[in-house]
C-alpha cells in the first residue's frame, strides 16, 4: 500500500500546477498563518491562512484514514493526543526552512515529508 501512495505522490509532483503549489508558496503561506496565530495582526492574509491550515487539515485527515486502515504502515504516526493544524504548520515551516533545496517540490509532498520526519511510525 505504501508503494501505491508513493506512486500517487510522484504523479502529483509531476502534474501541471506544481509551480503554483511549491514549497516556496507553502512556506510563505504557512509563515503568514503562524504570524497570525502568534501576533493576531489587524490585517491578516486570510487567503494564505486558509491555504496553509487547509493543507495541514487535508494532510493530517488523510493520514488519519491511513492510520486506521494501515496502522503502522501509515505515512506518519501522529501523537495519540492529536495534532492540530497550527502544530502541523509549525513543523512544516521548520522542515522547509531546514531544507531550502527542496522548496521547488510540491508543497503536499514536503508537508508529508516534514510530518513523517517529526512523527515516524515505529
Amino acid at each position: 500500500m505504501r508503494s501505491a501512495i508513493g506512486v500517487f505522490l510522484v504523479i502529483l509532483a509531476l502534474s501541471p500546477g506544481v509551480a503554483l503549489a511549491s514549497g516556496n508558496k507553502l512556506l510563505s503561506q504557512c509563515n503568514a498563518a503562524i504570524n497570525f496565530m502568534d501576533n493576531q495582526p489587524a490585517d491578516p492574509d486570510f487567503l494564505a491562512l486558509s491555504f496553509c491550515l487547509g493543507m495541514m487539515q487535508g494532510v493530517t485527515n488523510t493520514n488519519s484514514m491511513y492510520e486506521v486502515q494501515l496502522g503502522k504502515d501509515a505515512l506518519f504516526c501522529a501523537p495519540e493526543s492529536g495534532l492540530n493544524n497550527g502544530q502541523a504548520a509549525r513543523i512544516v515551516v521548520k522542515y522547509l526552512k531546514d531544507n531550502p533545496k527542496k522548496l521547488h517540490q510540491h508543497g503536499t509532498i514536503l508537508a508529508i515529508a516534514a510530518l513523517m520526519k517529526a512523527y515516524p511510525c515505529e
